[in-house]
């Protein structure tokens, strides 16, 4: 992952090196829904980077609902094609991590349960259909893709005893969630 970070920092470095009139700001803000196994939920992204010709690269963050409430970081790259007038398709691809939204204490079951969650793995891809709006650089932008999302949670039960130190178990829960993704954002 550190390397797909550095690949990122390396092109933004390489870029505005050789061409640094051409390099512009660019931001993609999105809400949208996700369909999986697990039912619908609602997502918010915001992509922040650099533009150079049909190219975007960008670090992203934002909110994901599905199953397990989360926060993804990411690293994101978009290839516009196929451009007619102030419209064009474009691929895209992120990558990244995915950290748990911190939970309430909830009511265990378990005599001495302890649950904390792990970051894991996030990672989408999908095709898009950018609306160039007005002179400047806005746009609609729709996009569908595909999504994964790695959560680990490790729950800690200490079992009752009458002559402590009292034993502990451990049950380790990989959430594994794949889904599709609809959005609709905004490019300025």
């Amino acid at each position: 992952m550190k390397y797909f970070f550095t690949a990122v920092v390396f092109a933004f470095l390489t870029i505005s090196s050789n061409a640094q009139h051409k390099i512009v700001f660019s931001s993609q803000n999105y809400a949208g829904l996700l369909e999986g196994e697990n039912k619908s939920a609602f997502q918010l992204q915001t992509i922040n980077g650099f533009k150079y010709k049909t190219w975007f690269a960008g670090l992203g963050t934002g909110l994901d609902w599905y199953y397990q409430r989360s926060i993804p970081m990411f690293a994101s790259i978009n290839k516009g094609f196929l451009k007619k007038g102030e419209r064009n398709l474009f691929i895209s691809a992120d990558g990244g991590l995915s950290f748990p939204w911190k939970r309430d204490n909830a009511i265990e079951w378990n005599y001495g349960s302890n649950g904390k969650f792990y970051p894991g793995l996030y990672w989408s891809s999908g095709l898009g259909y950018k609306i160039g709006i007005g002179k400047n650089s806005d746009a609609v932008l729709l996009h569908v893709g595909y999504s994964y999302k790695h959560l680990i949670e490790k729950n800690t039960i200490v079992n009752p005893c009458f002559n402590p130190p009292c034993p502990e178990s451990t049950e380790r829960y990989d959430f594994r969630l794949r889904r599709l993704s609809l959005k609709l954002g905004w490019n300025f």
